[in-house]
């Protein structure tokens, strides 16, 4: 997924905006649990309406309600110790951008730093879209990129995320 592919015909930017909007609006208010993996770790997630949310990877849980986070090195044997870590304001952990892609700078809002440009057929409609960054340098009228993809299931659910060198796969889900 390092290019889109050129041959594909551009999408018109109305059916854009409407798919970019399917998936912000099915997922901003969404109440789920899941298995995330970033291909060297799984992460358990749990989102809630409040901006309240959890993520557990095999050593360490980032736990967030609003404006606050905090971290704890995780070990069975000896319990969980709390992670002396700041974090930016806004921050919120990367494997939580599949339930709440809302959060992701990707979809040509003002500030954003990617736009979408194509969508991706599936067998039952679109299947994913793909991004390219607002800033990206040109060459005879086409991007160099960086890229951004995200795929979809036939619900307008995000299954995959490949944006800043790395990739996001959702594993598992209940809603």
């Amino acid at each position: 997924m390092d290019e889109p592919d050129e041959a594909l015909p551009p999408v018109p930017e109305s059916e854009l905006i409407a798919l970019s909007a399917l998936v912000l609006t099915r997922a901003r208010h969404r109440e789920a649990a899941a298995v995330v993996s970033d291909g060297d770790e799984r992460y358990e997630v749990a989102v809630a309406p409040g901006d309240r949310w959890v993520v557990q990877s095999s050593s360490i849980e980032w736990i967030g309600n609003g404006p606050s986070i905090r971290a704890y090195d995780v070990q069975p044997s000896a319990g969980a110790r709390r992670r002396i870590e700041e974090y930016p304001p806004g921050w919120f952990h990367p494997a939580l951008y599949l339930l709440w892609p809302h959060l992701l700078p990707l979809w040509g809002r003002p500030g954003d730093e990617y736009r979408p440009i194509r969508t991706i057929d599936g067998l039952h409609g679109p299947a994913g879209l793909v991004f390219e960054h607002v800033d990206a340098p040109m060459v005879g009228g086409e991007s160099l990129g960086p890229w951004a993809h995200v795929l979809l299931n036939q619900d307008h659910q995000v299954t995959l995320l490949d944006w800043d060198g790395r990739v996001w796969t959702l594993l598992d889900i209940n809603e």
